[in-house]
């Protein structure tokens, strides 16, 4: 009895020596002195030792730790119109692994988001509080998304958000001759300086032609030459006005 309980503790301190030779990391293939054998996360097992009746099986049990930052937390995203700016604010919570945020922006008549700001983010666990003033807004709908950009590059979008801004700016509007052969005037009331974007669409619900138009305050007369076009019912709409667009006859 005293025999076998000193082979088994020699064999017992042959298993951590080998271990220490052979620490795991991760799950693979280990490389001991007697061959090579496959192993799972936190257990190695080099060999097999027999004597007698006895049989033990060398190896290690060592726990394994994945140490992964929590993804950052987008706990409210808002956009609150402020005027004739829009403020958007943003709260987040546990940032270790974040690097900036890129604020996207997408106006009525747009097809799709375009960039508009780039945040830098604190990189804090704790809950912080992000603003950013857009000063470029237009009458209409305006649609907002925030992009959360990662140190590893990779990235999420929130939930879209959006602010109406009621134009009263164009009061009144008004096309003469209608119908029109070859060139119509376009006389509108602005009650300030700014460019206004005009469109024409026929009767598909196709723009055949869109026109920037600086106004000053007043009375403003624009002169549309619409030759080219062929003959049928258009649409002439103010973008970003609450005018109602006005229906076009165009004769040949």
């Amino acid at each position: 009895m005293k025999r076998n309980t000193l082979l088994y503790l020699a064999m017992l301190l042959t298993v951590f020596a080998k271990a220490q030779q052979n620490p795991v990391t991760a799950g693979g293939v280990a490389t001991g002195t007697n061959g090579n054998v496959s192993y799972s996360i936190g257990q190695l097992v080099d060999d097999t030792y027999t004597t007698g009746s006895y049989t033990i099986t060398q190896g290690l049990q060592q726990p394994y730790e994945v140490v992964d930052p929590l993804p950052l937390q987008l706990l409210s995203f808002s956009a609150t119109l402020q005027g004739k700016q829009t403020l958007l604010s943003w709260k987040t919570a546990h940032e270790q692994n974040a690097n900036h945020f890129e604020i996207e922006r997408k106006l009525s008549i747009d097809n799709s988001f375009s960039f508009l700001a780039s945040i830098k983010a604190k990189g804090n666990s704790s809950e912080e509080l992000y603003q950013y003033a857009d000063n470029l807004l237009t009458a209409g709908v305006t649609y907002y998304r925030l992009k959360e950009v990662d140190n590893n590059g990779q990235n999420k979008y929130s939930q879209i958000v959006l602010v109406n801004l009621k134009s009263t700016s164009v009061t009144t509007l008004k096309v003469y001759p209608n119908p029109v052969i070859t060139q119509m005037n376009i006389n509108f009331n602005a009650s300030e300086s700014k460019t206004y974007q005009l469109q024409l669409i026929d009767a598909l619900g196709r723009t055949v032609i869109s026109k920037q138009v600086a106004c000053l305050l007043g009375n403003n007369t624009i002169n549309w030459n619409v030759a080219q076009l062929a003959a049928g019912e258009y649409t002439l709409k103010a973008v970003g006005t609450e005018v109602s667009p006005i229906k076009i006859i165009k004769n040949n």
